[in-house]
């Protein structure tokens, strides 16, 4: 099943890059450039960096890419990722993401007050799925590692 709810979620990957980008546009030129370049990346296959998505924090906080400012198509996009109900009017829709984002902040604070080494396999694949891999094929250092990168960067993001 997680294969099956996997697959329905990669199937939303692209409508939300296509939002990220949409929203690019209207940026101003030096940060446009970088998140098109983030995008283009993605969309290529590849996985960025953690300090390429650092360097794109800023843009998420106060602009078109805020939770309280996004497009409701892109609102709806992020929603099925997250498995969350999209049929929602636009407030109430960026309502409950904005929730499910800072619930995964908090679990994310927990865990690094924690340690990932606490976490049995079963712990460790369950984090990593809430948070949009699925670690049904990765061994326990794989999921580790990725827990560890998904940290380093939610840990430095800002609530906003």
């Amino acid at each position: 099943f997680l294969d099956a709810y996997d697959s329905i979620r990669r199937g939303s990957y692209p409508a939300v890059l296509r939002g990220l980008a949409l929203a690019a546009r209207s940026l101003p030129e030096p940060p446009r450039q970088l998140l098109q370049q983030l995008c283009a990346q993605v969309q290529g296959g590849a996985r960025p960096q953690l300090a390429q998505l650092l360097a794109t924090r800023s843009l998420f906080s106060g602009s078109l890419l805020a939770l309280n400012r996004l497009r409701v198509d892109h609102a709806r996009a992020l929603s099925r990722v997250l498995f969350l109900t999209p049929h929602l009017p636009a407030f109430f829709l960026r309502q409950r993401l904005r929730s499910h984002v800072l619930e995964i902040r908090h679990l994310d604070r927990a865990l690094l007050r924690l340690g990932l080494g606490q976490l049995s396999e079963e712990e460790l694949r369950a984090a990593c799925y809430l948070r949009g891999l699925n670690a049904t094929h990765l061994g326990r250092a794989e999921c580790r590692a990725w827990l560890e990168q998904w940290l380093g960067l939610s840990c430095q993001l800002q609530g906003t």
